[in-house]
């Protein structure tokens, strides 16, 4: 690896920030939501993802996590990487970003930087661990996979693998795997990616549960089990519920002052009362306006596709 590599300049950028804490201890007030948010923040801003973003922004990578996009969640993180072909699930290597599960509910809870190997261990620089940028020793058992980007040490990858005339390819996607919809896309387009067939448009249509085949840029569509309808492998009825709460008016908690801390990040006052944990009428015409602006359908609701544009700014 030449010191002067794209990957050496951003193995180095995480030795520099080892040791970086929040201020005060617990309030989530870290340089690098601020310069995430464009702005101090406190309370709910974990900063694990955000912190990996601003090593790519500050270095001129931006190109190189998640194709320039701007995120803080880490399951966006992991369904661009198996989107793009960029995810692996072991042989990790220095400048892999490992994602992790802690509740073993397949969504990704936390990220970190691999900056050496030996053997089963890794060493890690990650954000948001005890309030501070820390340097760690982790088993790669303990991640559920990372997202390696293009770092310029290989080859890119064909859009499409070599078929196999041995047998039949591998399929383009998991069942169960999420797909979020980007610019310029269809049904269509989407089933022919993925379904083997646009035609099997309707497939997604229905399973999906969709009330219109129109669809915008930042929806997620869930791909159904190989297979269906055919042999019912899985009832719709049972897929497993997203795991953003559905919020509306009423509803009380934790949950709600995150939603109410986001929409004031994004610019929509939630009233008198501030961040109080209660979806009251203020709130809720909040969370409206915000969906009117982005296009999306005015539930009052926080649906996921909300959830996901909220917290990614």
């Amino acid at each position: 690896m030449s010191a002067g590599s794209d990957l050496q300049r951003f193995l180095d950028w995480c030795a520099r920030q080892v040791g970086v804490k929040e201020q005060p201890l617990g309030s989530n007030n870290v340089i690098y939501n601020t310069r995430y948010y464009g702005g101090a923040v406190s309370g709910a801003y974990p900063w694990c993802c955000a912190f990996v973003w601003c090593g790519f922004d500050e270095l001129g990578l931006s190109a190189l996590f998640c194709g320039g996009e701007k995120t803080a969640y880490c399951p966006f993180v992991v369904n661009w990487a198996r989107q793009h072909g960029r995810w692996v699930s072991g042989g990790y290597q220095p400048g892999d970003l490992l994602l992790y599960d802690w509740n073993g509910d397949g969504v990704a809870d936390h990220i970190g930087v691999c900056v050496a190997v030996s053997g089963s261990k890794l060493t890690t620089v990650e954000g948001n661990v005890d309030e501070a940028v820390c340097r760690l020793t982790r088993s790669a058992s303990a991640a559920m996979g990372a997202y390696r980007p293009l770092w310029g040490t290989e080859p890119a990858r064909p859009e499409k693998p070599a078929e196999d005339a041995t047998g039949p390819s591998e399929p383009a996607y998991r069942p169960g795997d999420r797909y979020m919809v980007q610019s310029g896309d269809s049904l269509w387009a989407i089933a022919e990616r993925f379904l083997g067939s646009g035609s099997r448009w309707h497939d997604l249509y229905v399973y999906n549960n969709l009330a219109s085949t129109t669809i915008h840029a930042g929806d997620i569509i869930e791909l159904p089990p190989l297979g269906w309808p055919e042999d019912k492998a899985e009832d719709p009825a049972e897929k497993p519920k997203a795991t953003l709460p559905e919020l509306r008016a009423g509803d009380t908690g934790r949950s709600v002052d995150a939603l109410q801390l986001l929409l004031l990040n994004a610019g929509y006052p939630i009233g008198p009362c501030g961040v109080d944990g209660e979806l009251g009428e203020d709130t809720e015409a909040a969370l409206r306006a915000f969906q009117a602006d982005q296009g999306l359908t005015v539930t009052g609701t926080t649906t996921e596709i909300t959830w996901i544009l909220l917290i990614r700014g």
